[in-house]
């Protein structure tokens, strides 16, 4: 798939980099940059199934619901953690590597050999600023 540079594509990854402690759907998104006309919701849909594809954000299932949300993650650096979601404000923490490996080592001990999928692992609870 050919990759196109449009600005809605920039302007769409510039939201995305600078609230990268979040996730939204992309309802949320569209409340946030289809105000002045200059992207639509399908171009919105168009390019943020073509970053998930390219790996530069994470799709998450709502839960309870049939919806996703997305969540940049650049790099991939962010597929190696264990997340944590404040279910008050939603802001998105990365675990620490020292408290990952004692709950893997803890969940391969509990099931032979369990292993843990990072990616798809999400503590909820409520941060510091929030509880």
């Amino acid at each position: 798939m050919k990759k196109y540079h449009t600005e809605q594509r920039r302007r769409l990854l510039s939201f995305l980099q600078e609230h990268s402690d979040r996730q939204f759907s992309v309802e949320e998104i569209a409340e946030y940059l289809c105000g002045d006309g200059t992207i639509s919701v399908s171009s919105i849909y168009r390019n943020i199934n073509a970053m998930a594809a390219e790996g530069m954000i994470q799709r998450f299932p709502r839960e309870g619901s049939r919806t996703f949300l997305y969540q940049y993650i650049g790099d991939g650096d962010c597929r190696e953690h264990i997340h944590m979601k404040c279910e008050i404000c939603g802001s998105i923490f990365h675990l620490d590597q020292e408290a990952m490996a004692a709950i893997d080592a803890s969940a391969s001990a509990a099931a032979a050999g369990f292993h843990i999928n990072k990616k798809k692992t999400i503590l909820y609870g409520a941060c510091g600023k929030c509880k």
